[in-house]
């Protein structure tokens, strides 16, 4: 491929859209591109890892392996995002361990990757990022534990949710209503709470688990509670937030 940057990256968007049609010469391309990342341009790179659906197939696993376990490259947040999405469980240790990885971008990609991988025993490790000092890995590994499931991952984020007491927390009430019938009367116990922080939690939590018993609750509280919680929004507006989540994805699934 071209020296020329700019021309490099007109190459694989091209070699991209043949590859959408299946196209033999595209695909090899892309393939070889993506089998070793020290020859490539990070940019040109990760950018064909986030089509790797379109070509990716087993001989790719040691390139990317290799790539996943060089965690000072700046593209390891797309190996491991490839690695996932390609089911190479081999890539799951060293996963794992980007969770302590000191960029970001490269802990949330982790998160990501292991929440596709459904991976349980890396629970332990994505509890702790629930308490990361930046906001969007604390969600991602809060969605990537709603992903995965079971006790162990439920738990945690209902522990989260209690101790943190904050309306901010949408994103664990979000994560907790993945785990869908099994967390509702819980959160219906929940709209009960004398905080108003953990009510309003609750409402959020509930409308997105579009489940026929959430309605009641919802209409009472959207009606009846005019508590404030700490960012000084009513628990009726996350009620009435909740209704409109549930209805509209009740609507979706009825159109499906």
């Amino acid at each position: 491929m071209s020296g020329n940057h700019t021309i490099q990256l007109r190459a694989i968007d091209a070699l991209l859209e043949w590859a959408e049609l299946a196209h033999p010469q595209a695909l090899a391309a892309l393939s070889e591109i993506a089998s070793d990342h020290r020859t490539q341009d990070v940019t040109v790179w990760t950018k064909a890892l986030n089509r790797i659906a379109l070509f990716g197939h087993a001989s790719l696993e040691p390139g990317l392996l290799r790539a996943l376990a060089d965690t000072g490259h700046r593209g390891v947040r797309w190996s491991a995002l490839a690695c996932a999405e390609l089911g190479f469980r081999r890539a799951v240790p060293l996963i794992t361990a980007l969770l302590e990885h000191p960029d970001p971008m490269v802990r949330e990609g982790a998160c990501e990757a292991l929440g596709l991988f459904g991976e349980r025993a890396a629970v332990p490790a994505l509890t702790a990022l629930l308490n990361d000092g930046t906001s969007w890995v604390r969600s991602r590994a809060a969605m990537a534990l709603g992903q995965i499931g079971g006790d162990q991952a439920r738990a945690a984020l209902w522990q989260a949710m209690m101790e943190r007491r904050n309306p901010k927390a949408g994103h664990l009430a979000s994560a907790i209503a993945a785990f869908g019938p099994s967390v509702v009367d819980d959160l219906i116990t929940l709209t009960a709470d004398p905080d108003p922080d953990l009510r309003a939690l609750a409402c959020r939590a509930l409308g997105s688990t579009a489940d026929d018993r959430a309605l009641p609750a919802l209409e009472h509280l959207a009606a009846h509670d005019l508590a404030k919680t700490t960012l000084g929004g009513l628990v009726a507006t996350a009620a009435k937030q909740g209704l409109r989540t549930a209805h509209r994805i009740r609507a979706r699934t009825a159109s499906t």
